[in-house]
């Protein structure tokens, strides 16, 4: 059974997570995703990726710990778990990918949201948020590499040590999504900015992407040490 359901057209591909209950992340998902990374990078046409979700109280995630057993690890091209490997490539595609929030992205959900381009977010059905600390865990997903670059330190820390959902406007004023915008608004402006983007000549906007990506992404290593602690706190949890 899938969890995405993908809809292509020439230059324009639209993802919505669909894994009941709730869009939690499993690692069929993990491999469909990094499966589909894989195809967004090899595609010669595509230029920008939605990713929506069916579910209108659950945008994606948390993590389904119990299949945390069988997380897949085999590493992907970049040498990197599953995960990291195709989030980071999600970030440095040749592809616009923009997330469009509707319902609560948790955990690792929400560090997907961080690794996509761009951030859109519905005013009145939004919730971000980082629970691991509050349950005895270190975030590995991305949100340690990739939150304090949108947000700044102090609020970084407030949203991953807080362990508190932000709304849709304090996410945007936080810098943690670029809009939130009125929900009967939402899917008219994305789908105007990704057509439009859908328009642009591919080299220019992988070429300008790019450079952008060069100064702003987080370094593999760092990804790695937050990955790694996630499971070392897990296995602590477990021993207690």
């Amino acid at each position: 059974m899938t969890a995405l359901k993908v809809t292509r057209t020439h230059t324009r591909w639209d993802v919505d997570f669909d894994n009941a209950p709730g869009n939690l992340v499993d690692p069929n998902m993990i491999l469909e995703l990094q499966a589909l990374v894989d195809e967004l990078e090899h595609d010669p046409d595509v230029t920008v990726v939605v990713f929506g979700s069916a579910d209108e109280a659950h945008y994606l995630g948390p993590y389904d710990l119990s299949k945390a057993a069988d997380t897949p690890s085999d590493p992907g091209p970049t040498g990197l778990v599953p995960w990291l490997d195709l989030t980071v490539r999600l970030s440095r595609l040749p592809v616009v990918s923009i997330a469009r929030i509707r319902g609560a992205a948790r955990g690792v959900g929400a560090e997907f949201v961080y690794a996509a381009d761009l951030r859109f977010a519905s005013l009145d059905n939004t919730a971000i948020d980082q629970p691991e600390v509050s349950r005895g865990l270190v975030p590995g997903g991305g949100a340690i590499g990739r939150l304090p670059a949108l947000a700044g330190r102090a609020r970084a820390l407030e949203v991953i040590l807080g362990s508190q959902p932000l709304d849709g406007a304090t996410a945007e004023r936080y810098g943690v999504v670029n809009r939130a915008l009125p929900d009967e608004q939402l899917d008219g402006f994305v789908d105007e900015l990704a057509d439009r983007l859908s328009r642009i000549d591919k080299r220019t906007l992988a070429t300008t992407k790019a450079l952008v990506d060069a100064t702003t992404l987080p370094g593999n290593d760092e990804l790695v040490a937050a990955y790694q602690a996630f499971f070392a706190s897990a296995a602590r949890l477990v021993a207690a």
